[in-house]
């Protein structure tokens, strides 16, 4: 919990993290709900609470029961996995945010599949928050084919280095108006 104290609202040396109050200036007053795909005990649901946005937390229970810890802090937990599709009707998110769940261990189908689920629920013009995504270097250009495949306005993109062969990717994108 110590490192999670400071974590989305104070300035980090490391390029690739980005502040909650940056993010919600994209789109003043229009992020209301959203989804949070990753592991851990619902921090980022709390901090965006804060902020009079709703969270939905996805929990996988990865050694401890994080969905009841969730719970316990007053949030919304989602037990799923990725290979599920999402309960939400299309185009309801304002938001989803990831991080710590789908880094570079992450098969390309799988994550082509959770990228398309997250697509159908995300509405036009909401933002998806890629936070700290690793990867290998050599790996990099196929998963930011992944994540740029579905044309989205780019508002942050930021790649830091995280270790000698390994680097983080983070970026703030906004799903355009499709026709149906």
């Amino acid at each position: 919990m110590e490192k999670e104290i400071g974590k989305w609202i104070t300035n980090s040396t490391l390029l690739a993290d980005f502040k909650i109050d940056d993010v919600l200036r994209v789109k003043p007053g229009e992020i209301r709900i959203g989804l949070d795909v990753g592991v851990g005990t619902g921090t980022f649901a709390a901090r965006m609470r804060e902020k009079n946005v709703t969270i939905v937390t996805t929990a996988m229970n990865l050694g401890a029961p994080f969905n009841e810890m969730i719970a316990l802090r007053g949030l919304v937990p989602l037990y799923i996995s990725l290979n599920q599709r999402l309960p939400f009707f299309d185009n309801t998110m304002d938001m989803i945010h990831t991080a710590g769940l789908m880094d570079g261990w992450i098969d390309l189908l799988l994550m082509d599949f959770v990228l398309y689920d997250w697509d159908r629920v995300l509405r036009p013009g909401g933002l998806l928050w890629i936070d700290r995504f690793f990867c290998k270097k050599k790996d990099l250009d196929d998963y930011m084919y992944m994540f740029l495949q579905f044309r989205y306005k780019k508002h942050k993109w930021a790649i830091s280095p995280k270790s000698k062969d390994e680097v983080y990717l983070s970026a703030l994108l906004e799903k355009p108006p499709r026709a149906i």
